[in-house]
């Protein structure tokens, strides 16, 4: 940027002569003007202090006179930047400078009562120098901004420098630490200070670090207990196989058993069924025995009967031939009395003796046998009584039986029905094990493939450092 001084000179020949002119005219109107300017950018600036009314008066004369000096540049940097510290420079230009320009316009109007070309010639005069003094202060804030930026430039380039030369010490520690963890060494930690920039990032890592030892530790840990349990999964599930393969085979043969048994409970079944029809027609047959027993008993008690009238008819005989007997006595009597004319009566009387006699020992006989008879009638009536008891017991049993035998062929179906469901279940439980046999073969295989791929996980987690060696060399018992 080219210097002001080189740019602006001061006024020479009636420029200056036309400008110390115009001042003598408007330098009673300084104080009043300075004020008017001074408070329209600061209302609260009541009492505006006199040393800035002397300056405002020498800036003034200055500028109408075109004293463009080193002097007038130097104050008037040092003012412009108070005012732009104060108002900023947007309100300097707009309202600062158009007061200031307007002011001084109508002092001039006021003060000038000559040609219009005098008046003329000192507006035109008045606003070269206004506007002079504005390119200055334009001039120093452009400065001012350019230092600034010049210095915010170099600041930057310099904050830049440094910060390339951080980054690449931060990158160089990072690398160095990320190489480490590349290589397996999980317990590398960055231990120098870094720029505060890189602070957090240094912290960030080791603790990343840290949580992927953590972690690595964890997956070790949970490695070896994944190994331990798979060995002792395959191992159960290799018991578990053998019972397994036990049970099905106990299962297939309880269930040929069950067959049979189902077999024999049928067989039971159905002569249970048989008997019970046997039982039936035992039943039947002893109730007939039992009719033939009653109608034997009153036959028994009709031949009692008849001998009972026998025997009254012998006793009936035995006293015709006791009659006869003494009616023969008393013929031969007479006809012993009668002589020789009863001698023919007497044979008679004798023969009638002889045959009443032997009426009489035959009913005597035909009595004993009678009574023979009667006891032995007796005794049969009471082996028949005796025998019909029997039959009704017997009946009685042989009902019973037949109630038994009934209820024991209708356990021996509700057996066979119950047999024959348990022996489905058992085949339905020998195909399920059989099943299950396979599935703990497959579970087994499957155990012993997850068991290799945890022993390669281990072996792939060995690769790291965990606990400050350069590799782990028992990584399961790591801290």
């Amino acid at each position: 940027m080219r210097r002001i001084e080189d740019e602006i000179k001061p006024w020479v020949g009636d420029e200056r002569r036309r400008g110390e002119e115009l001042y003598s005219h408007l330098e009673k109107h300084v104080r009043e003007i300075a004020i008017k300017c001074f408070q329209s950018f600061d209302p609260t600036m009541v009492n505006v202090p006199e040393e800035l009314l002397r300056l405002e008066g020498v800036k003034f004369r200055r500028l109408c006179e075109g004293a463009f000096t080193n002097e007038y540049f130097e104050a008037q940097g040092k003012v412009i930047r108070d005012i732009n510290n104060k108002i900023g420079f947007t309100r300097f230009i707009v309202e600062a400078c158009s007061v200031y320009a307007v002011e001084w316009s109508l002092a001039v109007l006021k003060e000038t009562r000559w040609s219009a070309s005098k008046r003329e010639a000192y507006l035109r005069s008045l606003m070269k120098s206004l506007y002079t003094d504005v390119a200055v202060a334009i001039h120093h804030l452009i400065s001012d901004m350019n230092d600034e930026a010049a210095r915010q430039r170099a600041e930057y380039d310099r904050q830049r420098e440094e910060a390339a030369a951080a980054d690449a010490l931060a990158m160089q520690a990072l690398g160095k630490a990320l190489s480490s963890l590349a290589s397996g060494n999980l317990t590398v930690r960055m231990t120098e200070t870094l720029p505060a920039r890189h602070e957090s990032a240094r912290h960030d890592f080791n603790n990343a670090a840290e949580a992927l030892r953590q972690a690595m530790l964890g997956i070790a840990q949970t490695s070896d207990d994944l190994c331990r349990g798979m060995q002792e999964i395959a191992a159960s599930t290799g018991d578990l196989s053998r019972r397994t393969e036990q049970q099905a085979t106990t299962l297939e043969q309880t269930a040929a058993a069950l067959d049979q048994i189902t077999a024999t409970v049928r067989r039971t079944s159905d002569g249970a069924s048989q008997a019970t029809l046997a039982a039936a027609s035992a039943r039947d047959e002893a109730g007939k025995s039992s009719d033939i027993m009653k109608e034997a008993e009153s036959a028994m008690a009709e031949i009692a009967s008849s001998s009972s009238q026998i025997s009254q008819i012998v006793s009936v005989i035995d006293e015709i031939a006791f009659q006869t007997n003494l009616l023969a006595l008393n013929a031969g009597v007479e006809a012993a009395r009668a002589g020789d004319a009863g001698k023919g009566f007497a044979v008679v009387a004798s023969e009638v003796r002889a045959l009443a006699q032997r009426s009489a020992d035959a009913a005597k006989e035909i009595r004993n046998l009678i009574a023979t008879s009667t006891q032995q009638v007796e005794r049969g009536v009471t082996l028949v009584e005796s025998t019909g008891q029997t039959l009704a017991a017997i009946f009685g049993k042989v009902t019973e039986m037949d109630r038994l035998i009934a209820d024991i062929a209708a356990s021996a179906r509700e057996q066979s029905t119950g047999l024959h469901e348990i022996n489905t279940a058992v085949n339905q439980m020998d195909q399920v094990t059989q099943q299950n046999a396979a599935m703990v073969e497959e579970s087994t295989a499957a155990v012993n493939e997850m068991s290799a791929r945890a022993q390669e996980l281990t072996g792939l987690l060995q690769r790291f450092s965990l606990s400050g060696q350069a590799s782990a060399t028992a990584l399961r018992y790591a801290a």
